[in-house]
C-alpha cells in the first residue's frame, strides 16, 4: 500500500472514521469488525473523538476503538486519532475549547482508549469564546507532558491555523473535503506547502449524499468501469490524487463497505482517467 505521512511518520492514505458506528447505534460485535477490516485492508489509523458518543455512554467511539485494536494482532500498531473541545450535552453538542478543559477531556480520552499517549490529538472545533492560539497552547503543554505524541486542528480557516501555528507544532488539519464540496482545496494547498498532513472527512459527501457523486464528477461511472471497482472508490483515489498531503477519513457501517474504502489507497488513477475526471 502507498503510504502519506501524517504526524511525522508513513501511513495509510485511508483512515477509518468511528462516528458513525456510534451515532448510526452499529451494534458492537459488527462495529469491532468494521475497525478489524479496515486494520487487515491496510488501514494503520483509526479516527475518533470525546463526542462521538451516546447520551448513556461516555467516550463510547473512544471505548469502542479500544476494545477492536486491543483484539486484533495489528491493533497496537495502529495510531490513534482522537479530538477534544467539542462534547455531547444532552441530544445537542457544545463547543468548548478552554485550556483547562482540553486538559481534562484528554485525561478522559486516555483513559477511555487504555493508553498512556495517543498518537495524534486534535481541537475538534474552534471555540469562538476562546482565542484558538489558546486552545492550541494547551495542546502544545499536553504533548510537552506526554501525553500526546502530535497535534493537530480540525474544521479550521487559514487565518486560525496561522495562529495556532505560532503556538503549537502543528501537524495534521482535519477539514471536510469531497468532490461534491472543494471549497477547503486552498487549504489543502497550504498544508501541502508547509508540509501539514490534511485529513479529508466525509471526503464521499455524506452519505445522504453518496449516490450523487457521478453527478459531482462527469466520468466517474466510466473510470470505476475501467479499473473494475465501485464509484465510491474510484472517488477516494480522485481525492487522494488531488495532493500528496491529501489523506482520508472514512466512515463505514460494515465491515465490506470498509474494506472497499481502505483499497482506494492502491488505485492509482493515470491521466486517461484524470482526463475524464474534472480537476
Amino acid at each position: 500500500m502507498t503510504t502519506r505521512v501524517i504526524a511525522g511518520r508513513p501511513h495509510s492514505p485511508v483512515g477509518l472514521g468511528t462516528a458513525t458506528l456510534t451515532f448510526a447505534g452499529v451494534d458492537e460485535r459488527t462495529a469491532v469488525a468494521t475497525v478489524h477490516a479496515a486494520l487487515d485492508g491496510g488501514a494503520t489509523w483509526v479516527d475518533t473523538a470525546y463526542a462521538y458518543t451516546t447520551a448513556g455512554t461516555a467516550n463510547h467511539s473512544e471505548r469502542l476503538v479500544a476494545r477492536a485494536l486491543r483484539t486484533h494482532p495489528r491493533g497496537s500498531d495502529a495510531m490513534v486519532v482522537t479530538k477534544g473541545g467539542h462534547h455531547r450535552a444532552g441530544p445537542g453538542f457544545l463547543v468548548d475549547g478552554r485550556p483547562a478543559t482540553l486538559h481534562r477531556q484528554c485525561d478522559e480520552s486516555l483513559r477511555a482508549l487504555g493508553v498512556e499517549r495517543v498518537g495524534l490529538y486534535l481541537l475538534h472545533k474552534p471555540d469562538p469564546q476562546v482565542p484558538v492560539e489558546e486552545s492550541a497552547g494547551a495542546l502544545a503543554e499536553l504533548q510537552a507532558a506526554g501525553k500526546v505524541a502530535a497535534v493537530g486542528l480540525s474544521n479550521v480557516t487559514v487565518e486560525q491555523l496561522d495562529a495556532a501555528c505560532a503556538v503549537a507544532p502543528v501537524v495534521a488539519v482535519q477539514n471536510h473535503l469531497s468532490p461534491q464540496d472543494r471549497s477547503d482545496l486552498p487549504m489543502v494547498a497550504v498544508c501541502a506547502d508547509r508540509g501539514i498532513a490534511y485529513l479529508a472527512y466525509s471526503p464521499l459527501g455524506g452519505r445522504s449524499r453518496i449516490d450523487g457523486l457521478s453527478r459531482s464528477l462527469p466520468g466517474l461511472s466510466q473510470v470505476a468501469r475501467r479499473h473494475g471497482v465501485s464509484e465510491q472508490r474510484a472517488a477516494l483515489a480522485w481525492l487522494l490524487a488531488r495532493s500528496p498531503a491529501v489523506s482520508v477519513v472514512v466512515g463505514a457501517r460494515r465491515p465490506g463497505s470498509t474494506a472497499d474504502s481502505v483499497a482506494a489507497a492502491d488505485l492509482t488513477l493515470d491521466a486517461d482517467d484524470l482526463r475524464l475526471l474534472p480537476g
